[in-house]
């Protein structure tokens, strides 16, 4: 199971770092809680990547703003482990970090949420 959320976690973050305003975005804490951060619903990146990334809240800790973002898979998933986990509870949590807002080096802050989430990820 968690060999699946892992690699779908990687092809997530494949996708990200593919464009630079896809780092900017995610860096730059745009978006709603409860809306998709990442990927867009266009094309075959639900079933081909099989997960994605939510906007979480927004909040103030020790006077810095950090944006947390969730990652959850899809039921649309090409992958039958992360199609299975996904019918079961396509709304659960398997990762969860929080990013700093404001950083100077977009790309070097979403990198450290992507390592952050791995180190989250649930088995």
């Amino acid at each position: 199971m968690s060999r699946s959320l892992k690699t779908s976690l990687q092809s997530l973050k494949t996708w990200v770092f593919q464009s630079p305003s896809r780092v900017q975005k995610i860096a730059s804490g745009q978006g709603t809680a409860g809306t998709r951060a990442a990927p867009t619903q266009a094309g075959p990146n639900d079933k081909s990547i099989g997960s994605r990334l939510d906007n979480g809240e927004t909040f103030t800790k020790n006077g810095k703003q950090y944006k947390r973002y969730k990652f959850q898979v899809n039921k649309g998933a090409n992958d039958k482990t992360l199609k299975q986990l996904a019918d079961k509870d396509s709304h659960k949590v398997w990762a969860q970090a929080d990013m700093p807002l404001g950083e100077a080096d977009a790309h070097k802050a979403t990198e450290a949420l992507f390592d952050d989430l791995e180190k989250d990820l649930k088995k």
